[in-house]
């Protein structure tokens, strides 16, 4: 995959997410609607649409920053990092801690979202992600009872990321696992290279 081939890829995504957040914030009105109309939000029906509407949007904003397209003078605060991470949090087995204080240049969050999914890959009975930044780097620590990182994908992304020539061989493409694809071929347009390390319980990628 040339860098040509992703940089259309995030404006597609960009474009995806773009239409998709409006009428999921619509739905959301909707129910605050509903709410301020005296029906109540806590019954099955309305806490269930509820529930799905938040992740709903948490997955699109973070799917936005992680594969969208990303202009070198754009930035993005800690508040949404965390508020998105969070919302995920609360509808899956991972729980997400992201250490950063301030806000950071979007390229830079970009690549650290896309490697926290493939440290979330690894962890398949969910655990603790903990993402860390210094200055040009980034260390995504996954914790979990179990750590598995599939060698066929995790191969794929050490392939990319360190080979002279990554168009010689054309990447399998799979949609669950594009983040292994991404990441190596936006790292390598910051001169950066992902490595990984595990051991007992933990899993850790820098970028």
């Amino acid at each position: 995959m040339t860098s040509y081939t992703a940089k259309l890829a995030s404006l597609i995504a960009s474009r995806i997410c773009h239409d998709l957040i409006s009428p999921v914030g619509a739905i959301s009105n909707g129910l605050e609607l509903m709410t301020l109309g005296g029906i109540s939000r806590d019954g099955p029906e309305l806490r269930l649409v509820s529930e799905s509407c938040d992740n709903a949007s948490a997955r699109i904003r973070f799917f936005r920053i992680a594969f969208g397209a990303a202009s070198d003078n754009a930035l993005v605060s800690r508040k949404e990092v965390a508020a998105v991470l969070q919302a995920l949090g609360k509808a899956g087995r991972v729980v997400y801690e992201w250490v950063p204080g301030g806000d950071l240049p979007r390229r830079e969050v970009q690549l650290a979202l896309l490697a926290l999914q493939c440290v979330e890959n690894a962890l398949p009975r969910g655990g603790v992600i903990r993402v860390e930044y210094h200055p040009g780097q980034w260390v995504i620590t996954g914790l979990s009872e179990r750590v598995a990182p599939d060698p066929a994908h995790w191969g794929q992304l050490e392939f990319l990321a360190n080979s002279a020539n990554p168009q010689a061989e054309e990447p399998v493409l799979d949609p669950n696992h594009v983040q292994f694809i991404l990441l190596p071929i936006l790292a390598r347009d910051q001169g950066r290279t992902p490595e990984m390390a595990q051991g007992n319980g933990v899993i850790t990628l820098t970028v």
